[in-house]
This record gives structure tokens, sequence and C-alpha cells, in this order.
């Protein structure tokens, strides 16, 4: 299953977090995919962005938390999940003392 494109409003949201995202800006960028979400709440590849960032920033907990909720939306996305699990992995073995 493809993602859906993104409509112009999420989809200027999710340019300027990825711009962010390039600068180091992990909270403005995190900003910009929670604005995208209040309009796409459904979308799977919003979150997973979202819980990217949340691992760049170190909120492991978080980053894990959003990649499954990615994943409950992903359907039969299997690259999606597949991506979902290992930002999961990588929380958890950070998590590690």
């Amino acid at each position: 299953m493809i993602p859906a494109p993104q409509p112009a409003a999420t989809g200027s949201l999710v340019a300027l977090a990825d711009q962010q995202a390039a600068a180091g800006d992990y909270a403005a960028a995190a900003s910009q995919l929670e604005r995208a979400l209040r309009i796409r709440p459904q979308d799977p590849v919003l979150w997973q962005k979202l819980a990217w960032l949340r691992l760049h920033n170190g909120e492991w907990d978080q980053a894990a938390s959003l990649a499954a909720r990615s994943s409950a939306l992903a359907g039969n996305n299997a690259t999606l999940r597949l991506q979902n699990q290992r930002i999961a992995d990588l929380a958890r073995a950070r998590q590690r003392p």
C-alpha cells in the first residue's frame, strides 16, 4: 500500500518540518508535524515522521509509542511497519543503561 499523497495544507507543513529537521531544529519540526496530524490524524507516515524526530531528540518512550501508533494505522504497508519496528528497536536499545 502506497501512502496517499499529502494534501496541500499538510504537504507544506511536512516540507517545512523536513527543512527544520535537516537544520537540526527538531522541536520546530515536531511542532509542524503535530499541526499536520491535527489535519490528518489517520496518516501513518506523519506519525512515523514524528517518531523519528522524537528518536533524534532522545525521547525514547515517545518515539516507540509513536512508531506503534504509525504501525497500527499502516494497514498492510509492510515497509512502513518494518521502519516503525526499527524506530522501536532503536528506542529500546538507547533506553538501556
